[in-house]
């Protein structure tokens, strides 16, 4: 018993390490461009992207998380875990963000749309992630996934030219994995996504131990839109 207390206490220990609160500081004056636009240009970037607490680079950490799985069950999982790592990096978090803001706005007395790569658009939002803590769920004790936001604005033909900078340190995501804050149900097209599907393959794929957990950064960047969802009222309605 007393080992398990002491198990415990470590890993508050740790999550505390992570425990900074999300906080999002917006200037209304920077934004209120926002108010007369019907959409907005979204793309997401890993630029400079380091994990952990120890800052390990994106290739340390994956050639980590493919040896940790080769180890406890064989290559071929290791190389799923992989290919899904960069799928979701690359196309599932940004439709997870851009949906999650969408349906945050959608009843706000100006509810623009954020387009993902829609050089239509007069002014494009960069979601850059240059951090990323995959967080744990090991029965007794659990942490959030987290990572390191900057959201640019500038104008779409210009992108030198810089409208807004907000930075987003330690977004954490929701407690429940795969319960996001949208109905996957509504038709997403104009968020430039035609369809669901994408999404149901995403929640319905196995990732038990040692597979860190796609879905918990998902509920992240879920969460880290609601909020930035919620911050944009104060432009929009």
């Amino acid at each position: 018993m007393k080992s398990k207390y002491l198990l415990i206490i470590l890993f508050i220990v740790i999550g505390n390490q992570f425990s900074v609160a999300q906080h999002i500081k917006l200037d209304k004056k920077e934004m209120s461009f926002l108010a007369t636009q019907e959409k907005v240009n979204v793309v997401f970037t890993y630029e400079g992207l380091l994990f952990n607490a120890d800052n390990l680079t994106e290739a340390e950490f994956v050639n980590y998380i493919k040896e940790k799985i080769e180890n406890k069950l064989n290559t071929e999982e290791a190389l799923k875990w992989e290919k899904r790592y960069f799928y979701a990096k690359d196309s599932i978090f940004p439709k997870i963000f851009v949906t999650s803001i969408n349906n945050r706005i959608k009843d706000y007395d100006h509810p623009i749309k954020f387009v993902l790569n829609d050089e239509s658009s007069n002014y494009t939002m960069k979601v850059q992630t240059d951090w990323m803590y995959f967080g744990y769920d090991v029965g007794i004790a659990n942490q959030p996934a987290k990572a390191n936001l900057i959201i640019t604005f500038y104008e779409t033909s210009n992108p030198t030219q810089i409208v807004s900078l907000i930075e987003v340190d330690r977004a954490q995501g929701f407690d429940v994995i795969g319960n996001l804050s949208f109905n996957t149900e509504v038709p997403l097209g104009t968020s430039g996504i035609s369809s669901t599907n994408w999404l149901e393959e995403f929640l319905k794929a196995n990732e038990g131990f040692p597979r860190p957990s796609l879905k918990r950064m998902g509920n992240m960047y879920d969460k880290a839109a609601v909020r930035f969802g919620m911050t944009l009222k104060r432009v929009l309605d």
